[in-house]
């Protein structure tokens, strides 16, 4: 059943990135592109541009990435994500020069293409260009998605891979040719490591596979979705190896190296006593529950969710399976990585499939059960408006973590440090020469802005002289004092006779012998 007024496959994608580009500009990412980083999560900001920032000077291996803090080992090696994209724009900044806007403009590259595979998937599914083109842009309405989608995490490129995975997958179950199966795959194990939270269709896709095998269920459009259930194994089974691989490889390369500073595993709710737990819901509930969906959509999405799931013999049978397998997954992530929810919005980037399946199972369902509501205009300007009320939302909420200071304290604090490399070469200090700063509690914040090798007090390291004086005889040579107060704390008595520059309020001691 075509609806030929709404399906028009030949200028959607068109009419899509027209609306995007609005989008853009609603949204003010034309002045957020050229933006140093800051606001939410600026801490894993600047660790993830200092991976990039090293691959740039040639330090460390693609598989032997290293950051600016030198850790524990005191040699910086690290890893968290699949390097392919830190290392891809560090070895592209010797083209284009160090921009960090380059970086961002890849990381909304994939970001659009994540959309636009999306809406081209759903349309293709309803034979609707206007649903699919809503769906696209309800995903572009959370405000989770949005600001990383302009930003420098691995979170939203890894969604995106996956939402190119499963338009490939659409093409694979719409044709049944195998190509379009490894194609998928292929797109799948990219997103998965970038971030293993995007394999949450592959899983559901696994799930499906397995229910197929095992059941008399069939999900194909006119039998098995898997007529070759071995040898159309094989692709999956790839993905889950080369990602257990790497995974394990990384966790072996941080143990040997720099354990503790990237989380390679889980932090699951039963680690964690109630009060914990309340807490955590408690802060997530404050900081972040906005930020997912305006509350309106949240409760629609809920609703919806249940209304699909008890019209169990009306709705499409993958459709169904899969939008369960992914409730059923998001109940298990939560549960799994709660202890992160209190601080870490973008954990639940990735989690957006499961929305976007519901919305795509809904309109399924009403399209072939209620078509006269679902080829209304009313309905559909009821949609439009519920897509303007969000994209009100997110506006808003993108603008107050530029904007606000508790959000951005980049206004107030690091962006003193912007412009102070030039000045330190000038003293002299070489960008390879390790400095402690006092009070930095992150990795790498200040330590990416002054692109410089060092400690920072993460962690409550360097409160005490004896644990300086033991880094010096190492090879600590310089310190930065972030603030005049901190000069007299007894610990760094010893330390401060020996000034040799200032920039703005940060103070610039040189460490020697005598310091030991």
């Amino acid at each position: 059943m075509k609806n030929s007024k709404f399906y028009f496959p030949k200028y959607s994608l068109l009419l899509l990135l027209a609306l995007l580009t609005v989008l853009f500009f609603i949204y003010g990412f034309d002045t957020i592109l050229f933006l140093h980083p800051q606001s939410v999560h600026q801490w894993r900001q600047c660790d993830c541009l200092s991976f990039s920032q090293n691959y740039y000077h040639n330090d460390g291996t693609f598989f032997a990435p290293v950051i600016n803090y030198l850790g524990r080992d005191g040699d910086g090696k690290t890893v968290s994500d699949f390097p392919l994209l830190y290392y891809s724009i560090g070895k592209l900044w010797k083209i284009t020069g160090y921009h960090e806007y380059v970086y961002r403009l890849i990381v909304l590259i994939i970001s659009i293409s994540g959309l636009v595979a999306l809406a081209k998937t759903v349309e293709g599914i309803l034979k609707d260009s206007f649903m699919g083109i809503f769906t696209a842009l309800i995903l572009f309405s959370s405000t989770i998605f949005v600001y990383y989608s302009n930003n420098f995490l691995m979170n939203v490129p890894a969604f995106g891979f996956a939402l190119m995975a499963l338009y490939f997958f659409y093409r694979f179950y719409d044709s049944g040719k195998n190509k379009f199966l490894y194609l998928s795959m292929l797109f799948f194990l990219i997103g998965g490591l970038l971030k293993t939270p995007s394999l949450m269709g592959f899983v559901a896709i696994l799930g499906i596979y397995f229910l197929e095998q095992i059941s008399p269920l069939r999900f194909g459009k006119n039998g098995r979705l898997f007529p070759r259930p071995k040898s159309q194994a094989l692709p999956l089974l790839m993905v889950i190896l080369l990602i257990a691989l790497w995974y394990g490889y990384a966790a072996s390369y941080n143990e040997k190296h720099n354990t503790g500073i990237f989380l390679i595993g889980i932090l699951p709710i039963w680690d964690i006593s109630k009060a914990h737990i309340l807490d955590i819901i408690h802060f997530a509930r404050i900081l972040w529950l906005s930020s997912y969906h305006s509350k309106i959509m949240q409760g629609i999405a809920i609703v919806l969710f249940f209304f699909v799931l008890f019209s169990y013999k009306k709705t499409h049978k993958f459709l169904w399976y899969f939008m369960t397998f992914l409730g059923l997954g998001f109940i298990l992530y939560l549960m799994l990585f709660f202890q992160v929810f209190n601080h870490h919005d973008y954990y639940l980037i990735n989690q957006l499939i499961f929305m976007v399946s519901i919305f795509t199972a809904f309109f399924y369902l009403l399209k072939y059960s209620f078509p006269k509501i679902f080829g209304s205009m009313t309905f559909r300007i009821i949609l439009l408006l519920l897509l303007a009320y969000n994209v009100k939302v997110c506006a808003k909420n993108i603008h107050d973590r530029y904007h606000v200071n508790w959000l951005n304290p980049y206004l107030t604090d690091t962006k003193e440090l912007v412009n102070i490399t030039p000045y330190l070469r000038s003293l002299g200090i070489k960008r390879t020469d390790p400095m402690l700063v006092e009070q930095d509690p992150s990795f790498d914040i200040t330590l990416y802005f002054m692109d410089q090798k060092g400690y920072t007090t993460f962690g409550g390291r360097f409160r005490d002289s004896l644990e300086i004086r033991k880094e010096i005889k190492k090879d600590l040579k310089y310190m930065m004092v972030t603030d005049s107060s901190l000069l007299k704390r007894p610990y760094l008595q010893p330390f401060i006779h020996h000034q040799i520059g200032r920039w703005n309020k940060f103070y610039i001691f040189k460490l020697n012998h005598r310091n030991k």
